[in-house]
Parts: structure tokens; C-alpha cells; sequence
């Protein structure tokens, strides 16, 4: 089924202003293909804010998106398998998790990070500028996520210079995917999905299948 991309109302004269704060560690709201996502650096400062902001509970892990294979190969080591996956399904629909190359904060995963790719819009191109962002929904913690990134923003308490203006699809979450690599295991032993989201379980093993 298409993917819609977010519908941004596109004012870019705080665009500086909002990638000079995550450059200073601190949290923004930006539109994904889905829902808004509360973005941050994987520093212990920002993501000390960011927790905070959110109420969340230090023991429940954030997702990182990068704006490619390229950026998500500085943190990640990225077997072949997982490789294909994000190149076979589209792009955004997927959150692998994977070894990391060097142990991050443990509130991304510390030696296992969950990565989402997405390449357009203009999410796209904030990763591009700032680098890898935390991707958890923009929500207070156990309040259902809204579409609408002004609105989150300000249910988080935000101002206006903090998020990116944008309307989200509000179609279901990506597909959380652990992606192992043993060569005595065949392709669907693999893969283990942890949340079935906007690629089913059916469609993961269907793929799997194939490769073997």
C-alpha cells in the first residue's frame, strides 16, 4: 500500500535556530512519516532533557533515526541481512535493532541500538544536517501520541522555536525488527519481530523466506 510522507505548513525561517538547539543538546519535535518524534542527540545531557520532558522511566529505551545506511553505519555494525531489509521495504517502515559499534547510553540501547532510515522530507533533511536524532514519539509517556507536531509540542510544554511545523499520516508504527547474523541459523531464525507495525509479521516472514 503507498506510504505518505508527512504534510509539512513549511515557515523555514527558524530552521537555523531549531539545529542550532539540537546542536546545543537540546530536544526538538520533527515530523516522520508517522507521528511526530521528540529528536534529540544520544548525549546523556540531551537525553537527561528529553526524559524529563517526556516522563519517561530510564529504563525504557529510545530508537535512533539517521538519514541513511551511510549515517547509521557510524553507530551500528549492519550485516548483510539487515542491509537488504531496509533496501527491500520502504523506506521508513522499518526499526532494526543492531549491534552498535561502541557502547552508547543505555536509554538507546547501550550495545544494542534499535535504527530507523528515513530519507525524505524534511525529516530527511534534518538528519542530514544534525546527524543521528532519538526517534520516540512526542508524547507524554502513557498519553496516545497526536499527529500534529504544534500540538505535541506544546502538550510537552515546548514553544514555538522548538519543534517543526507538520502534520503526520498518524498510520501505525514502524516494524521493530532484533536483525541477528549467525551463519548457523537460517533467514526467518534471524529475525525476530518485536512489534508488528505498518509491515506485518506475515510480510517479514514472506521476505525471510526467500532469502533462505
Amino acid at each position: 500500500m503507498p506510504r505518505r510522507s508527512p504534510v509539512m505548513s513549511g515557515d523555514d525561517s527558524h530552521w537555523q535556530a531549531l539545529v542550532d538547539r539540537v546542536n546545543h543538546g537540546q530536544p526538538i519535535v520533527y515530523p516522520t512519516p508517522n507521528l511526530p518524534a521528540l529528536g534529540c542527540k544520544p548525549t546523556p545531557d540531551a537525553l537527561d532533557e528529553l526524559f524529563r520532558l517526556k516522563q519517561r522511566g530510564n529504563d525504557m529505551v529510545v530508537s535512533l533515526a539517521v538519514a541513511d545506511l551511510e549515517q547509521a553505519s557510524e553507530i551500528v555494525e549492519i550485516p548483510k541481512q539487515a542491509r537488504k531489509l531496509f533496501e527491500d521495504f520502504p523506506p521508513s517502515t522499518l526499526t532494526l535493532i543492531l549491534p552498535a559499534l561502541k557502547t552508547l547510553d543505555k536509554r538507546v540501547g547501550g550495545d544494542s541500538i534499535a535504527i530507523r532510515i528515513i530519507t525524505t522530507g524534511i525529516c530527511g533533511k534534518l538528519l542530514r544536517e544534525v546527524g543521528p536524532l532519538t526517534a520516540t514519539s512526542a508524547n507524554l509517556s502513557g498519553v496516545k501520541p497526536v499527529a500534529d507536531c504544534q500540538k505535541s509540542a506544546e502538550a510537552l510544554g515546548m514553544g514555538p522555536t522548538e519543534y517543526i511545523a507538520g502534520t503526520c499520516s498518524n498510520e501505525p508504527p514502524t516494524t521493530l525488527i532484533r536483525c541477528d547474523d549467525y551463519a548457523t541459523l537460517i533467514s526467518g531464525e534471524q529475525l525476530q519481530v518485536l512489534r508488528e507495525g505498518i509491515i506485518s509479521k506475515k510480510e517479514v516472514k514472506s521476505w525471510s523466506m526467500k532469502k533462505i
